[in-house]
């Protein structure tokens, strides 16, 4: 059973420094294993050139270009965001992304942040491109901005929000998608959304390396746990996991538009 795990930094330095064999290994062990799909993902202008040029390597992988609220340090903003429009040019750039709002550090003024995020909703408008949202501490505001541009649509990665939350989000045409923080015991919120989620809005992710799922929390996460994501997601609707597998993967391709 193949899954399509739609969130992933595989060009991450921890996975260089700590798997086997590297990047390049990771990648070829996914493939050989239970992946069919991985969208690795851009945070910055650096790593977002990276992840075209990685993508180009490998037919199952894809990448997403975008500018991070952490890294919104650039001192030209429109400069740096033509930096991400021509890169998704590349035709294994399907998403524009990560995007969005972190409040969880003070030290990223929320102006700046802002700024970046609008620029960045403009330009998926224009080039009419899916989006994929980061969201932490800041859910009013990503709902508020989001609002502003009802044309766009895409993901609300690893999501942390209410159920009340997902389901407002998918009346305005948006897709949820899940991390391996479903699985944590604790994890009462996300395990609640995952079970409201309609059928085909819901999309599965590991955000690799980070957020390994029980039983590998703490430990260095890849693209192969996502099928313990998506295990858990069947327990808590009641279905098997070969359901959850199939509409995932449909739901991904269906949003990024990957045949």
């Amino acid at each position: 059973m193949k899954f399509f795990d739609t969130h992933a930094h595989c060009d991450d330095s921890r996975f260089e420094n700590e798997y086997e064999g590297g990047t390049h290994q990771l990648i070829k062990d996914c493939f050989a294993s239970n992946i069919e799909h991985i969208i690795n993902i851009g945070t910055n202008l650096e790593n977002s050139k990276k992840s075209v040029e990685l993508a180009n390597m490998y037919e199952g992988l894809y990448a997403s270009c975008g500018i991070h609220p952490s890294d919104v340090f650039y001192e030209d903003a429109d400069k740096a965001v033509s930096v991400i429009e021509e890169l998704l040019k590349n035709e294994k750039a399907v998403a524009l992304g990560e995007i969005g709002l972190d409040y969880h550090y003070e030290d990223i003024p929320r102006d700046l942040q802002m700024l970046y995020f609008r620029k960045q909703m403009e330009l998926a408008k224009r080039l009419d491109i899916p989006v994929i949202i980061h969201d932490r501490d800041a859910h009013g505001d990503c709902l508020n901005v989001i609002k502003e541009f009802p044309e766009v649509k895409g993901v609300f990665h690893s999501f942390s929000g209410s159920a009340e939350m997902a389901q407002e989000l998918v009346k305005l045409g948006w897709y949820i998608s899940f991390s391996g923080t479903v699985t944590f015991k604790n994890a009462r919120v996300p395990k609640e959304a995952c079970r409201v989620v309609p059928i085909d809005r819901l999309l599965i992710e590991t955000d690799a390396p980070y957020l390994a799922p029980t039983p590998h929390r703490g430990q260095l996460n890849n693209s192969m746990y996502v099928e313990l994501t998506a295990a858990e997601i069947a327990n808590q609707r009641g279905v098997t996991l070969e359901e959850i597998r199939n509409a995932t993967s449909e739901n991904a391709k269906r949003l990024f538009h990957i045949k």
